[in-house]
Formats: structure tokens, C-alpha cells, sequence
């Protein structure tokens, strides 16, 4: 009978301890920063994902405007404790308006966020889109006409300023001499910048070089 009741004490004493014992599991701590807490068109944002295990898990980013719009889910390898994740693409005002975002980053049950903002600093920004479309003309993948819709827009979005000018013969044929596309081409490498280069377009107008 002794032996028996040991027996039912150090049962309930092992089912209390177990239940007492509190979840030794805890998802992996993840934080996120920026490189900046401040940025202007032109600039490409630059954030730091930390994790204090690698699970082999994506992190999904969400980027939120100060109305509560977010993008879509973009995931995020994580094969190292510290992360650095540059854009591709700089800020563009026909993509991202002025005002105060927030990084969200999600991991293996875990989250955290940071926020930045956003300013016109008045940097010449030329759309990524440009680019694509001058990259064809100067391969002749695409006509003279087809690369001054590329030039029509800028002046739309006064990214270029139409300088005065005199009267220009009209054709529907736009005028585009082919050494344009060297400095064209020293601009998609990076050698000059969009300044320079909307600039450069900009006297080309002027002295009637380039009719749109």
C-alpha cells in the first residue's frame, strides 16, 4: 500500500512538472533596417534583413504607403544571419509618391518593421521603362519614331523642359543623327547621368537636332 501511494505521488508530481514546463520553442527573431532613413528620387533603397536562425525559409518583404497600400508579397532568401538587399530600380515619382513607408518582413512566424521617407529633392529621374526602350534603339531594334515616343513622354512628365526654339520644318519623320546614340549609349552605362543626358537631349532640341 506504501509502495502504491509513492507510486501515485511521483505521478502526479511528474504530470505537474510536465505541465508546468513552459514551450521551449520559439520562432527565429528577425529585424530589418534601412540604409537611410531618408530618401529622394533617384536614390535606390538599400535594407538589411538580421535573423537569429536560418530555417531555410523565404522572409516576404510588403512595402506600405502612408495610405495603407501595399505591394505584393516579395520574397526574400535568407541564407546567411545578415542579409543586405539592394533594389534594382531607383525611387521614381510616377511609382512611388512622396510621403512616409513602411517595411514589413515576415520570417518563420516572426516579424518586424521599419519605416523611411520619401522626398522630392528635385533629382532628374529617368522611368526604368526609357531605358529598356533606349537600350533597343541604339541595337536599331526599334526606329528613330518609336525612340521619340520615349523623348515625347519626358517632355509630357517635364522631365524634359522644351527650350525655345525656332521654327522647325514639320515631318513625320523624327531626325535623329546615329551619333546621338553614342552619348545614349554612355548613358545607359552609367557614364554620364540622367541630368547630363536630359540635358544633352534638351540642346538637341534647341538647335534643331532632334525634332519631336
Amino acid at each position: 500500500m506504501k509502495e502504491r501511494t509513492i507510486f501515485v505521488i511521483l505521478s502526479l508530481f511528474i504530470i505537474t512538472s510536465l505541465v508546468g514546463i513552459p514551450n521551449v520553442y520559439a520562432a527565429p527573431i528577425v529585424k530589418i533596417d534601412t540604409d537611410k532613413n531618408t530618401y529622394s528620387y533617384g536614390d535606390f533603397l538599400t535594407f538589411t534583413v538580421e535573423v537569429s536562425e536560418i530555417t531555410g525559409e523565404l522572409a516576404t518583404l510588403h512595402i506600405i504607403d502612408e495610405s495603407g497600400k501595399s505591394s505584393s508579397a516579395i520574397p526574400i532568401s535568407i541564407t546567411e544571419s545578415k542579409t543586405v538587399v539592394p533594389s534594382p530600380y531607383p525611387f521614381e515619382s510616377s511609382v512611388y509618391p512622396q510621403g512616409m513607408y513602411t517595411l514589413n518582413i515576415e520570417y518563420s512566424g516572426s516579424s518586424d518593421t521599419t519605416e523611411f521617407e520619401l522626398i522630392d529633392s528635385g533629382n532628374i529621374v529617368i522611368p526604368s521603362w526609357i531605358k529598356e526602350l533606349s537600350r533597343h534603339w541604339t541595337s536599331e531594334l526599334i526606329s528613330d519614331n518609336e525612340f521619340a515616343m520615349g523623348i515625347e513622354f519626358l517632355i509630357k512628365e517635364n522631365i524634359i523642359v522644351i527650350p525655345e526654339v525656332g521654327n522647325q520644318e514639320e515631318s513625320n519623320e523624327v531626325k535623329i543623327p546615329q551619333w546621338i546614340k553614342t552619348s545614349t549609349t554612355w548613358w545607359l552605362d552609367g557614364k554620364i547621368s540622367d541630368q547630363e543626358y536630359v540635358k544633352s537631349l534638351e540642346y538637341l532640341i534647341k538647335v534643331g537636332i532632334i525634332i519631336v
